[in-house]
């Protein structure tokens, strides 16, 4: 019932997400010609940008510890259709990249030890019951070990995204029915 605009400036705003103790708000603009990734209060005040790069830097969300924000992009990739994670610090700094070699969309487990993540762009937004070899698929990384599990899938296939962790579960949309519903992925008994 409390919703007030936070930005202001002109350019296109997507991907917002809050930090771990709801006190800032990260997400992706385009205000000076080029789509980076910025930050900035909850309670209002200007934006802060965190990257400078010429590619497009697109926000996913923070860290468990809220120091970093976690953002995709296609700066150190060879083609731009495979981007990868980079996390920088909150108050600015250089950026560091994870050793996944490609993501489009992710998010940390509340630990900070794995990833769930699609490694490639998704093809259904045109296609719709695509079940080609581009199918969404959301993989999980372990940090400690580099270990990739991808969460079980139907034989007939399924678009998987938008994977977000609560507790040992991975949530996620899936059109494995037909339609896209909400599912779930315990990561300890290895069932959706």
């Amino acid at each position: 019932s409390d919703v007030r605009r936070l930005t202001t400036d002109d350019g296109d705003e997507s991907s917002p997400a809050f930090s771990p103790d709801g006190r800032l708000v990260v997400f992706t603009a385009n205000y000076d010609g080029n789509t980076d990734v910025y930050v900035m209060p909850v309670g209002g005040g200007s934006p802060r940008r965190l990257t400078y790069h010429p590619a497009p830097d697109i926000a996913q969300g923070f860290t468990p510890d809220g120091r970093n924000v976690l953002f995709v992009s296609t700066r150190s990739a060879t083609t731009t259709r495979l981007a990868q994670l980079y996390t920088t610090p909150v108050d600015g700094g250089v950026e560091e990249q994870l050793p996944i070699p490609s993501a489009t969309q992710a998010t940390y487990s509340p630990d900070g030890r794995r990833i769930a993540y699609n490694p490639l762009p998704r093809a259904f937004d045109e296609w719709k019951h695509y079940r080609g070899g581009r199918t969404s698929e959301i993989w999980l990384y372990t940090a400690g070990t580099h270990a990739v599990e991808k969460v079980p899938q139907p034989a007939s296939r399924a678009n998987d995204v938008d994977g977000m962790w609560i507790g040992d579960v991975v949530y996620f949309r899936s059109d494995r029915d037909g339609e896209f519903n909400l599912y779930a992925y315990n990561v300890k008994a290895k069932q959706v």
